[in-house]
């Protein structure tokens, strides 16, 4: 059987103009989002995520201070603030119609809210203690799954008003960290060492052991879906094939040792994109996993969020020095 690794496009391009600050940067091919283009300012703490909307247009931030923002990344300007968390705002998600937005934090918190009016439109309970990830799945983002210190995935109706979960998941050792979708499969990693993966269609599970010293605190699909990206507490991430369970590469240097730290795949499958707890952010080429450029991002803090635009060589991080940035090629 072929074994399944992502598609490698040498012809990323940048997509996007800039003019701004370059922050420290080691080996900047020109394709890659090293230069600052905005920085957005005024949450009251650590930025605890940052993430674009489906169609990349916007920017979402959430953070300490028990809010989420939304911006404009092309003029750093925020359009609107959200307030109704009683606690940290921990991870947010936006519907395919970039019409609502998940929200979830601490003690059990799981919103799902109107972006044009900021009105809450749901709220679900069930979870014990701090809700750690929340993903839309199902079809028109039917159904919000969200991750919990509970040991526990957890699925969410949005079509109906009950307020409890439909499903929940608790096959878990410990505090699940992180989730996310593709498709009709949701994968979850885990302090216990272990990444699962499921599918809502065919009912298949799979798990990969990491091993129970190593805390998975992050999980993500490639852009095709035939690779996971693992991040766990011992600094390690690495690259896995989700149908033969096989480390297809690993990406060192960057530092994840008491935290959750984010780690994504480029629009193109081309590049591992990590932040890091010493405020850099590690660019790695997908195959030879070598280090392609080096930001300091949030120098002398966290570099503790981040995302990539969906089609363009486009970043946003977020850090423990309440700031998110938006980069672009130089």
């Amino acid at each position: 059987r072929e074994r399944g690794r992502v598609r490698v496009d040498p012809q990323a391009r940048a997509a996007v103009a800039s003019s701004g600050t370059t922050h420290q940067v080691m080996l900047a091919p020109a394709r890659l989002p090293t230069t600052t283009h905005a920085t957005l300012t005024g949450h009251e703490g650590p930025v605890l995520c940052v993430r674009f909307n489906k169609d990349g247009k916007y920017v979402l931030t959430c953070g300490k201070d028990r809010t989420f923002k939304l911006w404009n990344p092309r003029n750093g300007c925020c359009i609107k603030t959200y307030s109704g968390h009683a606690h940290p705002v921990l991870d947010i998600d936006t519907a395919n119609d970039n019409s609502r937005v998940a929200t979830c934090g601490g003690n059990g918190d799981v919103f799902v809210w109107d972006v044009t009016s900021g009105g809450k439109i749901r709220k679900f309970k069930g979870h014990q203690g701090n809700v750690n990830s929340v993903r839309f799945t199902g079809e028109h983002g039917s159904v919000v799954a969200t991750a919990g210190f509970d040991r526990s995935v957890r699925f969410w109706d949005c079509r109906s008003n009950a307020t409890g979960a439909i499903q929940t998941v608790t096959a878990f050792g410990d505090a699940v960290m992180s989730i996310d979708t593709k498709d009709t499969r949701i994968v979850a990693g885990s302090v216990d060492g272990t990444v699962r993966t499921f599918d809502v269609r065919t009912g298949k599970q799979t798990s990969d052991d990491f091993g129970g010293e190593k805390s998975v605190t992050d999980v993500s699909f490639s852009r095709d879906g035939r690779c996971l990206l693992v991040g766990t507490l011992s600094n390690r991430l690495a690259l896995l094939d989700i149908d033969e369970g096989e480390v297809l590469a690993e990406y060192p240097g960057r530092t994840s040792e008491t935290s959750k730290i984010p780690a994504r795949l480029t629009h193109d499958d081309a590049h591992v994109v990590s932040g890091s707890e010493d405020g850099k952010v590690f660019i790695w080429e997908l195959v030879d996993a070598a280090v392609e450029a080096t930001i300091d991002a949030h120098p002398k803090h966290s570099a503790c969020a981040l995302d990539l635009h969906p089609r363009l060589a486009v970043m946003v991080t977020g850090g423990t020095d309440g700031v998110a940035r938006v980069w672009v090629p130089p």
